[in-house]
């Protein structure tokens, strides 16, 4: 099939989709834009329902599975998938939380030998597709069968229906020896990216665990019907290793899109002279037939590195000001780049810098920050975890604090104008870097999932966007002005240094999930799909809530 051809197929899919067509969450971030939007609207978009959130069903409804969940689930036909970290993959029925299917059957899961790289199961999220005119799932995993079963990975196709496996492609990532900072042992994992169809291909990204040593990052194809590797497909972070790609490959039909982790820090053996060749802490844009880079942005340069990897992924924003790609860095810097031409058109916080990047002589420092989680789009918004004025360094007080935090960002407008609002999610561990899952967003209301507090429980939370409920008061976008600290004229200082008065929106909805202290917690997104939610905890449950 002609790539202009398919290129129009894959767009006309996409209208379908964000025309409401589509009720379901049939990947991670409901689809290949990787909004985390869902466009149909539902009681869940509806401000007056919302309130009335609750839980429907857990699964399983007594004792375990064993394992914890960090993917999060995705939905269609009325079948929520899920895997989870023991190495099983799930099938639930959406409506009343039964077993449908598991794969593979009980025996052997799906989890390494090597404990340090291979044996974490299935912690990203799968995604739909059609081959040979059947409903499939499709998720990664480390294969026991292969390479002395010490977790070198796959991607697994099966049937939606049933759960019998269609394919399993070749070994796309390779964990060849389980000794700690070896330079000549492969530790490829692919734990944190989930699949992207796209145009009969399937694409997944290669990272490491714990940079023990660092692997070089890459990006593998791989065939839809078959699940062979494509080696016409090529894309590799660097000419030594670093790199690495933690997140799902975004597309809107015209390019791939990932990010991409650290070269620097964690190298093995000492090195820190710069890779001949270093697509590290960089957003791009590759061709999908060839893998051949398009663009790179790359703001950090490398005498900066201090591991702040761009694990966030990117998002697709079709906006009123064109096409942007959207992402947070580990440092706490957002950005907005042209989807066309790679240039940067805004980041936040703004700086003085040219074109977002710093000079590496300069002052700002560039750490592993904890701002991990890609953003919601709605519109000409981003919802995102992000660091704020008063967190960006060099402020050493408090630097990597703001985790409980979500900024709504303004797409289209100028740099004193971006912030749309701020809040403090309730309920939220504030000092931890996972305090906050990924936050969803249908029709103005936002959901995001909080890791437990203590021993407290992890929650759901659901804001109305201010263009649906009135503020519930108005703060600075510079955190340390308040009237705690500058007193009745507060606001006046604010505006007086350049800062804004931004409302604080109203919380709809504060679920807190009845499985028990701590291993509640959730990590990752709230799923959107037939007017309800479903979340996963590292308890090791699934929940579907909906308004009662």
């Amino acid at each position: 099939m002609p790539l202009r051809f398919k290129s129009f197929v894959f767009e006309l899919a996409t209208l379908l989709l964000i025309c409401g067509c589509s009720h379901g969450w049939p990947t991670y971030r409901s689809g290949s834009h990787r909004t985390g939007n869902q466009e149909y609207a539902s009681p869940l978009s509806d401000p007056n329902e919302v309130p009335k959130l609750g839980v429907g069903w857990v699964w399983p409804s007594s004792g375990s599975e064993g394992g914890f969940f960090r993917s999060s689930p995705v939905v269609f036909r009325d079948k929520v998938f899920i895997g989870s970290s023991r190495g099983f993959f799930y099938a639930l029925d959406a409506k009343t939380g039964n077993k449908l299917w598991q794969f593979p059957d009980p025996g052997l899961p799906l989890i390494g030998s090597c404990s340090r790289y291979g044996s974490y199961g299935i912690q990203a999220s799968a995604t739909r597709a059609r081959i040979k005119g059947h409903d499939a799932v499709i998720f990664g995993a480390p294969d026991p069968a292969v390479e002395s079963g010490l977790g070198s990975a796959r991607l697994y196709a099966l049937n939606a229906a049933t759960g019998k496996q269609i394919w399993a492609s070749d070994v796309v990532a390779h964990v060849t020896g389980c000794t700690p900072l070896d330079l000549v042992e492969l530790h490829e994992r692919i734990a944190d990216s989930s699949p992207l169809v796209h145009e009969g291909r399937v694409y997944v990204g290669v990272h490491d665990t714990g940079d023990d040593p660092i692997q070089n990052g890459k990006v593998v194809a791989v065939d839809l019907e078959t699940g062979e590797i494509i080696p016409s497909f090529s894309y590799v972070s660097t000419c030594t290793r670093g790199g690495g790609v933690w997140n799902a490959p975004a597309s809107d039909g015209k390019g791939v899109y990932f990010t991409t982790g650290n070269t620097s820090s964690w190298n093995g053996g000492g090195s820190q002279s710069e890779p001949c060749i270093n697509n590290g802490l960089s957003l791009l844009r590759v061709d999908p037939e060839s893998g051949a880079i398009t663009w790179r942005f790359q703001p950090v340069p490398f005498a900066l590195d201090d591991d702040p990897d761009w694990s966030a992924g990117a998002a697709v924003m079709h906006s009123s000001c064109g096409e942007l790609i959207e992402s947070a860095q580990k440092d706490g810097w957002t950005y907005a780049v042209n989807a066309d031409t790679g240039r940067c058109t805004w980041q936040f916080p703004a700086t003085n810098e040219p074109s977002c990047t710093f000079p590496p002589n300069g002052p700002h420092q560039h750490g592993d920050k904890d701002y991990k989680q890609p953003g919601a789009v709605w519109g000409d918004v981003l919802v995102i975890k992000a660091a704020g004025w008063g967190r960006i360094v060099p402020d050493p007080v408090g630097a990597s604090a703001g985790y409980a935090r979500l900024h709504a960002l303004n797409a289209c407008g100028p740099d004193s104008q971006r912030v749309r609002w701020i809040l403090d999610i309730p309920d939220a561990a504030a000092g931890d870097g996972y305090a906050l899952g990924a936050p969803t967003v249908s029709g103005g209301v936002i959901y995001v999932t909080t890791d437990a507090v203590h021993g407290s429980q992890g929650h759901v939370v659901a804001i109305a966007d201010p263009s649906l409920r009135p503020a519930v008061e108005f703060q600075c976008t510079f955190e340390f002005i308040n009237p705690t600290n500058t007193g009745p004229l507060w606001a006046t200082v604010c505006v007086s240094m350049g800062f804004q008065l931004v409302p604080k929106p109203q919380v709809l909805a504060d679920v807190a999930l009845p499985d028990g202290a701590d291993a509640s917690g959730l990590r990752n997104e709230a799923a959107i799909a037939d007017g309800r939610l479903f979340v996963a905890t590292g308890g090791g449950h699934v929940y579907a809530l909906w308004p009662k």
